[in-house]
């Protein structure tokens, strides 16, 4: 089954998704939020100017999460979720194969319920 891959194109969209499950990895953080189970999933990427002042590099950054997101579609895309892919400097200079990996993985982590994970933060020491 092929799915069209919706992208988030309001800034509250980005906001929202924020308030959701985070997962880091080298390369970017995932930021995904719920939504209806018949809703299909939607995604959007941000590169800031504190990742390169350069346009052309932050673009190609993009370009290329664009592209392993594409590839991992399906998913992504059978879930409901709003997703936001927040790109860090590392991702221009590794090879794609290390993105399409980090991102397959940490799609599953963000996908997965979040009530079957357990915080691992630890406990605040009392003061």
């Amino acid at each position: 089954m092929v799915f069209l891959m919706q992208r988030l194109k309001k800034r509250q969209d980005f906001v929202n998704a924020q308030k959701g499950r985070r997962v880091h990895t080298g390369l970017f953080s995932v930021q995904s939020l719920p939504r209806e189970a018949s809703a299909p999933s939607r995604v959007g990427f941000t590169v800031s100017k504190r990742v390169s002042l350069s346009a052309v590099k932050r673009n190609r950054i993009r370009r290329k999460l664009k592209e392993a997101m594409r590839l991992e579609d399906n998913v992504v895309c059978a879930t409901g979720l709003d997703i936001v892919l927040v790109a860090k400097i590392e991702a221009l200079t590794c090879s794609f194969i290390r993105i399409r990996s980090e991102l397959k993985r940490a799609l599953v982590k963000a996908s997965s319920d979040p009530a079957t994970h357990t915080n691992t933060r630890r406990p605040l020491s009392p003061q």
